[in-house]
């Protein structure tokens, strides 16, 4: 049942910045990029608006975990978040422009601890013409972006806007048995975030 829901559109409403296109379909291979931190502010809380099947890894191609089932109305209490980009939003620089944002190099995952041990301060330029990838949104107005193969992360005014495709996974326990869920609006409700 879940694989046919989570094959429906995934739209995200995320604090304020640009929306993330429909997602069809979400495979760790397929992933652009991925952080093991959820999009937003807060604490995200979710309940299922269905009977969800946990899956053993977080991408559509994989097998459900036997024997668990999260039944509709069930608060969701996760211990992994993986957060993942499956296409980014081309943006042409159309005039130059320097950022302070944090370069993180050429990586496509992004650990919680990484994210904040791991990235280098800098001055960015970007200049007319530059292509930049948008990936994702993070926190409090910054963005995931990426430029000639390095992940940056920072306040970037040509970025919002920009149209890119996202799927964002929880992976779950009951009963000593644990599995990843899709999250979406077809699949729980999005309950006030705790800060």
């Amino acid at each position: 049942m879940v694989r046919s829901i989570c094959l429906a559109f995934l739209i995200f409403l995320s604090s304020g910045l640009a929306l993330s296109e429909p997602v069809s379909s979400s495979n760790e291979s397929d992933a652009l990029f991925s952080i093991g931190l959820w999009p937003g502010e807060g604490i995200p809380r979710f309940k299922s608006k269905m009977n969800l099947q946990p899956l053993v890894k977080p991408n559509l191609d994989s097998p459900p975990v036997t024997g668990l089932e999260v039944k509709k109305g069930t608060i969701l209490n996760f211990t992994e978040t993986l957060y993942q980009t499956i296409k980014s939003g081309p943006v042409i620089i159309e005039e130059t422009q320097k950022l302070e944002v944090t370069n993180y190099g050429n990586i496509k995952y992004l650990s919680r601890d990484d994210y904040y041990s791991s990235g280098k301060p800098t001055n960015l330029t970007l200049k007319k013409g530059d292509q930049i990838n948008v990936l994702q949104n993070r926190a409090e107005g910054q963005i995931f972006f990426e430029y000639q193969g390095n992940i940056y992360a920072g306040w970037c005014k040509p970025c919002y806007g920009a149209s890119y495709e996202t799927a964002w996974w929880v992976k779950v326990t009951l009963l000593s048995k644990s599995g990843w869920v899709l999250i979406n609006e077809n699949t729980v409700e999005f309950l006030q975030r705790e800060f």
